[in-house]
């Protein structure tokens, strides 16, 4: 028996075949495996075909003129009740901000950084130690989506623009001479050591247990690691994430770093970025340009050559700063030594001017000037009477109009938001909350698998984007609840998005209430779009499965 023709084949796997037709063609694909993959092409077209006009026809049907889809009663208690509770918790945060608890009741405070940086780390390092293999599993099936993400994005590109696709390639270009200037190592559980006599050319990326630069490095140092000591030279920026940073040798660009304990007592001719639980600059220690940290405690016997701006509770400044130092963020305690010397003015933010210890021996060149810290009412208030925060307001509203547009005119589907009851809200305040918190430890942890630095990137920068647009997605869903569009044209959306933004750019700005319905939006938002992000990932997967 020769092979059924395409039509035949197509409509069998339509399933538009009766009685003898049928049996004929099911009796002929017993035997023939061609045909038998032919129709299995044939049905996962058809499935492909049908998702995309289900699609297509529950966008019309959102779009379509006069279309109006009402909250059902639910949702008219969900919000409100949302925005109750959330600004109930600001409202706790607030005091707890405020207060200065007693004793251990003062685990609390919501700024307070002690023992916060050890659980981040035990966790991180946990996860990268003890399941490598879940990690490595995740990077490839990240590596997976990402090329084939890019790949989409390519073809799109060149099909619709030329010079898109040029653009496109010369980036990837670019990418790739870049991957080839890093050296990469990742040892699970060991350590790394760049030996005296050892010079590294190229920018270095380590993952390790401990890592030990005695020799020189050329580039840049990337390192996720337990301990960092740098007794020889970097010749470019440290960027670290570790438990304790050691320098004593010298790193001829800037440092930003993440770490549970900075010790700086080597020469460092930028600038240091550092967030971490504790920081000393000691007495060899030189910053050649400006120090900025957060830290629940920080020591400064050393020499700072320009400025210094200072978060977190207590600092202790023995040595020299070239011009300023700046305290803010509720320093609880300021001590300044005999020893400190300030070439420029002291502006310290305290609960109290009691506060401020200073030393007889102590000198300033310019102000010493004690501002008591103003209450979150205040700070709040203050922000109504600046004519410069309503204009930028104003510059943002804009930009979210534009690129709303942009949005619409490229993937409406991103702006397509189904809450119509309480449970649809709260649940979608769930995965924007959950969203906003494993998103950035997922990232890092990415990031510490070194090989999955490039999706870790795309990741950051996706995670941004989501960020920005989640108001423009709650903004959207109620302009066209509020205006309906007049047909599916991205001018005819402009003036329903337009109303969405004004009504949630109103509602932010109502006194002590805006903060709360700023978080709600952002989380529904958020939690939309995750939402959207997962039913695209399980129709490409069912897309990818054979039948």
């Amino acid at each position: 028996m020769s092979c059924p023709d395409e039509a035949a084949l197509l409509r069998y796997s339509d399933g538009e075949l009766r009685d003898a037709a049928l049996r004929d063609i099911e009796g002929h694909l017993m035997g023939c495996r061609d045909c038998r993959t032919r129709v299995v092409e044939l049905q996962s077209e058809s499935l492909l075909l049908a998702d995309v006009l289900q699609e297509r026809a529950r966008h019309a049907q959102v779009f379509a003129h006069g279309a109006r889809v009402a909250p059902e009663p639910g949702m008219a208690f969900g919000l409100p009740a949302a925005i109750a509770v959330v600004a109930a918790a600001l409202a706790v945060g607030g005091a707890l901000l405020e207060a200065r608890l007693p004793g251990g009741l003062d685990l609390l405070h919501p700024l307070r950084s002690k023992g916060a940086f050890a659980m981040l780390f035990d966790l991180v390092f946990m996860l990268r130690d003890r399941a490598p293999g879940l990690l490595e599993l995740g990077v490839a099936f990240g590596g997976i989506a990402s090329v084939a993400a890019l790949l989409s994005f390519a073809v799109g590109a060149f099909y619709r623009r030329v010079f898109g696709a040029i653009l496109l390639a010369l980036g990837l270009l670019a990418g790739a001479d870049s991957a080839r200037a890093l050296e990469l190592r990742h040892v699970h559980g060991g350590d790394v050591r760049i030996g005296a006599d050892e010079t590294v050319d190229q920018t270095l990326v380590v993952s390790s247990r401990n890592l030990r630069v005695e020799g020189v490095v050329e580039g840049d140092l990337i390192a996720a690691v337990d301990r960092i000591q740098i007794s020889g030279t970097l010749r470019g920026n440290l960027y670290a994430f570790a438990r304790r940073i050691e320098i004593t040798g010298t790193v001829t660009g800037s440092i930003v770093a993440l770490a549970e304990n900075a010790d700086l007592d080597g020469r460092v001719e930028g600038s240091a970025y550092l967030a971490c639980e504790r920081m000393d600059l000691r007495p060899h220690g030189r910053i050649e340009r400006d120090l900025a940290f957060v830290s629940d405690e920080g020591v400064l016997s050393g020499r700072v050559d320009r400025d210094v701006f200072f978060g977190g509770e207590r600092l202790e400044l023995g040595g020299e700063v070239g011009r300023n130092v700046t305290a803010r963020w509720h320093a609880r305690r300021v001590t300044l030594l005999d020893a400190a010397r300030i070439g420029g003015d002291l502006d310290l933010w305290l609960g109290s001017p009691e506060d401020l210890d200073r030393a007889s021996g102590a000198q300033v060149a310019g102000q010493v000037r004690p501002h008591e810290s103003p209450s979150a009412r205040d700070r709040y208030l203050a922000a109504y009477r600046d004519p410069a925060v309503w204009a930028l307001h104003g510059v943002a509203l804009v930009a979210s109009f534009f690129f709303g547009l942009l949005i619409h005119a490229f993937a409406p589907q991103l702006l397509e938001v189904r809450l119509s009851t309480a449970k649809e809200l709260f649940s979608a305040l769930g995965r924007g909350f959950v969203a906003l918190l494993v998103t950035p430890i997922a990232l890092l942890l990415l990031i510490l698998t070194l090989i999955g630095i490039p999706i870790a990137i795309l990741g950051l920068f996706a995670f941004a984007v989501a960020l920005y647009m989640a108001e423009i997605v709650v903004a959207a869903w109620i302009g066209v609840w509020l205006m309906p569009p007049r047909s599916e044209s991205t001018w005819s959306f402009g003036r329903p998005l337009l109303a969405g933004l004004v009504a949630v750019w109103v509602a932010e700005h109502i006194p002590f209430v805006g903060l709360a319905v700023f978080v709600v939006v952002l989380l529904t938002g958020l939690g939309c779009l995750a939402a959207r992000a997962r039913a695209a990932l399980q129709s490409a997967g069912r897309a990818a499965l054979p039948a």
